[in-house]
């Protein structure tokens, strides 16, 4: 693991959240860009971006389901 991911944030995750993600995060889906979408058993919701950190890169069906207005999961479309 790069020295980088620990003290920056703009680098895909930080260190806390490979913890999180390692320990806590269920694998839900990724979409076309290649980012990864996660699950806590407590519905908590986060997004492994495949590149650098930015919030257009997430598709409208994907932002529905990380901000709890659907439920289900959207299709993967590759």
């Amino acid at each position: 693991m790069a020295l980088k991911i620990i003290f920056t944030w703009w680098n895909k995750q930080t260190f806390g959240t490979f913890l999180k993600t390692l320990f806590f995060g269920k694998y839900v889906g990724s979409d076309e860009l290649g980012n990864k979408y996660y699950k806590s058993k407590k519905d908590e919701r986060w997004v492994v971006y495949s590149g650098n950190i930015e919030a257009t890169k997430i598709t409208s069906d994907w932002y529905l389901w990380i901000h709890h207005t659907i439920d289900k999961i959207p299709d993967k479309k590759i």
